[in-house]
């Protein structure tokens, strides 16, 4: 004989396999965009304090920028002494390097050259005392160029001509400058000189941005930091290493408070993607083995309480329609009421 409830023991049990696989599926997926979100929210911590560290590391740089600047308006300031000394000059027009006398043959003083005479210790010191800064260099107005070193190199006077240039002229700006491309894996920051409204030159600051950017590489490896310019370009003296394609990764930016840059931090696409699908599966197994553990024990449960004693109670029905007078022996707990009503039908039936 068929049994309609075994038949639909198959059909739940069939519902309940096929509900436990999208479960565990809607389980997985929750988990996973949670740990999306926080990923995410781990990134942006992480930007947040490299960001906060650059900060604090260009800070005292940039105070010592202010600072040359202003001794330099110092020294204008103070009144001209006569002085028998010479400055080595780089010509922007003809690129030659000449010994130019700060007093020339009639008597006269040159303000200006007094004035990096007398800031010739922040010329030498600038490397020893800003670690970041690499270079100090000044754009005179009359189309000379000074570093405070006794020789100049052939190779750096080629490149500073060439940026010199390339170089965008900023008008009467008062305020910094910064320069993404400067030489060879710097950047720069300009600084303009002006003295009584007139603009007498600039400071430009040569500025290692990779060894900025060292100790972030070291606090979280296996992390890729560069800087972003005004436009969002990728500047390319703060990289460790060449990306080939942004496309790749996912970026995220965060703007910094000490230069008119962004911070930005890039992951592979493909391996947040593998290890969202490598997380993905685990929790779906997980979730599979727990609601497949229970289906079990319910099914085992069902199979106990109802599947078996409805089996003995067919057997009960048959013998006793064969003429065994008491049927099965066990009755199943919590079934005898049921057993006897039918024994008492079947005595009834016979009776009749």
């Amino acid at each position: 004989m068929n049994n309609p409830i075994y038949n639909e023991y198959r059909r739940s049990s069939l519902f309940g396999a096929l509900l436990v696989i999208a479960l565990a599926a809607l389980g997985a997926l929750v988990h996973y965009l949670r740990s999306v979100d926080d990923n995410v929210l781990q990134r942006q911590a992480r930007l947040t304090a490299v960001s906060n560290q650059l900060d604090s590391e260009f800070a005292p740089v940039l105070a010592f920028m202010q600072a040359v600047r202003q001794a330099a308006n110092i020294k204008l300031a103070i009144p001209v002494a006569p002085i028998d000394d010479s400055l080595l000059l780089l010509n922007i027009a003809d690129a030659t390097t000449s010994q130019q006398p700060i007093m020339a043959d009639g008597g006269m003083i040159n303000p200006e050259l007094l004035m990096l005479k007398r800031l010739q210790p922040y010329f030498e010191l600038v490397i020893d005392t800003q670690p970041h800064l690499v270079g100090m260099y000044y754009f005179s107005e009359q189309g000379f160029i000074y570093n405070g070193l006794p020789k100049w190199s052939d190779y750096v006077v080629d490149q500073l001509l060439l940026w010199q240039k390339q170089a965008q002229d900023q008008g009467f700006e008062r305020d910094q400058i910064f320069y993404a491309e400067f030489l060879p894996d710097q950047a720069a920051v300009m600084l303009p000189l002006y003295f009584e409204d007139k603009r007498l030159g600039s400071f430009v600051f040569a500025v290692a941005l990779e060894p900025m950017l060292a100790p972030m590489y070291k606090q979280y490896k296996n992390t890729e930091f560069m800087l972003l310019d005004q436009t969002g370009k990728i500047i390319s003296s703060s990289t460790a290493r060449q990306v080939q394609s942004i496309n790749e990764h996912l970026l995220q930016v965060q703007r910094l408070n000490s230069m008119p840059w962004s911070l930005a931090l890039l992951e592979q696409k493909t391996s947040l993607f593998a290890a969202g699908v490598k997380e993905f599966v685990w929790h779906w197994f997980s979730y599979a083995i727990l609601l497949g553990m229970m289906l079990l024990a319910m099914q085992y449960r069902y199979r106990r309480r109802t599947l078996s004693p409805m089996s003995r109670l067919l057997i009960h029905i048959k013998r006793l329609h064969s003429g065994q007078s008491h049927g099965v022996r066990h009755v199943p707990v919590g079934w005898d009421e049921v057993f006897d009503k039918t024994f008492e039908l079947t005595q009834k039936q016979r009776s009749e």
